[in-house]
């Protein structure tokens, strides 16, 4: 059965057509160069910080700047994604996300500079998420969501895969400047073939829906009311997200200083994040039938369990080996999670504020990863990387318990749509 919009036949059941299913692999495919290089950020840029004098605490403050910038450029991404089109942002976070790695290259290597273009580049990389998750589910249905999603996943995976391997060979060999140069170049790629080959996805009702706010322009008014029809359930979620993504984002940024701790090399750390791509691959594509088979809370919560599971695991390891394990585990768990939360907040929100809501979803993984980067380097060096992982795994815990109690599975929430069209009736 068809559900209608004001009139309007919405994709929300319609079978994509094999020019939409082309255009999202265009997307898919324009991305793994991007992904490639935006795998090594924090594998290499703790090291790179470390290397021009940078304390933990510094470091922290400078990955917490770009997720700040992400927490800016996310709303704007998903109010001018619904206004404007998904494939403008697209194309403007890409593009300026090359640009900031050549000024990488060539700028003064000082705390400011380095704040400055951290800022550049987390405002331009976190555009890209809002418009991407958005134009999957402008073209597939939620019964086709799950796998669509877990492909972008498995993108990102190609590029978790190559780009540790490749800049652990590339640095032992050659300069960071030589590095951010090829990063810049290898960006442009994507840049260029989004404005050649990637088409626009907003559908025509979205259009026309925002065609008359536009008349009101964007002020308070019109912003509460999108935040307000997102729904309670969507706020709940994006609350557990938010926590588990705290506790979470302290480990990420400092996991190369953990490894070099245990005496790792690049070479070998290499390996150790290359590992998650392989898990994501393998991964995703489970992750993506496990959601459109038998639902997005069941995997999200299993997900978490195993996410609780390897932080307190991180707390025993000693060696390499143990490590690798750990490592794995976590990964699997990182593959899951990441493809069912852009799936599961995708289903909590109707087409004609889906942008905005992606952009408010990914505003709140941006804030929480700044205060995850911040936190993370204080107890870095305040305390030590086992508290980080205790953090972890009580957030990631608490999560849980969050969802498990207050967010149901989307597709019982057919009374929560009708709530959504009777709000928006309003406006």
């Amino acid at each position: 059965m068809r559900r209608f919009n004001g009139g309007i036949i919405t994709s929300e059941t319609v079978e994509p057509s094999k020019a939409q299913k082309r255009n999202y692999y265009l997307i898919v495919l324009s991305m793994v160069s991007m992904f490639v290089t935006t795998s090594t950020i924090y594998m290499v840029f703790p090291l790179f910080f470390e290397e021009y004098g940078m304390s933990g605490t510094r470091i922290g403050v400078l990955i917490s700047i770009g997720t700040f910038a992400g927490i800016v450029s996310s709303i704007i991404a998903g109010k001018y994604s619904d206004s404007h089109g998904r494939k403008p942002i697209l194309f403007a976070g890409v593009t300026l996300y090359a640009v900031v790695f050549f000024l990488f290259a060539f700028a003064d290597k000082s705390f400011t500079t380095f704040a400055v273009l951290r800022f550049l580049e987390g405002f331009a990389f976190y555009m890209t998420p809002v418009a991407i998750t958005t134009m999957v589910a402008d073209i597939f249905p939620p019964k086709q969501r799950g796998k669509a999603m877990s492909l972008y996943t498995m993108s990102n995976g190609v590029g978790q895969l190559v780009g540790p391997l490749l800049a652990g060979l590339f640095l032992e060999s050659t300069s960071y400047s030589t590095y951010f140069l090829a990063c810049g170049a290898f960006v442009s790629v994507s840049a260029v073939m989004i404005f050649l080959l990637v088409k626009e996805t907003r559908p025509d009702h979205v259009k026309e829906h925002h065609k008359i706010r536009a008349r009101h322009g964007v002020n308070l008014k019109t912003l509460g009311s999108d935040i307000k029809s997102l729904g309670k359930y969507a706020a709940i979620f994006f609350v557990a997200v938010l926590i588990y993504r705290t506790g979470n984002t302290m480990v990420n940024p400092f996991f190369s200083l953990y490894l070099k701790e245990l005496n790792i090399d690049l070479s070998s750390m290499s390996y150790l994040f290359a590992v998650r791509a392989l898990m994501t691959l393998t991964f995703a594509p489970i992750t993506g039938y496990a959601l459109d088979r038998w639902g997005r809370k069941p995997t999200f919560l299993i997900g978490m369990l195993l996410l609780v599971a390897t932080m307190l695991g991180y707390r025993n390891v000693t060696d390499y080996n143990s490590v690798l394990v750990i490592r794995a585990l976590e990964s699997i768990s990182n593959a899951v999670l990441q493809t069912t939360t852009r799936t599961y907040a995708a289903d909590l929100m109707r087409p004609e504020i889906r942008g905005f809501g992606m952009g408010l979803y990914m505003t709140i993984v941006d804030e929480s990863s700044t205060m995850g980067a911040l936190v993370g380097g204080w107890i870095k060096d305040a305390f030590s990387f086992s508290t980080i992982f205790v953090i972890g795994a009580v957030t990631a815990a608490l999560c849980f318990v969050i969802t498990f109690l207050g967010v149901p599975e989307p597709s019982t929430l057919e009374k929560l749509q009708e709530e959504q069209r009777r709000a928006i009736a309003k406006d």
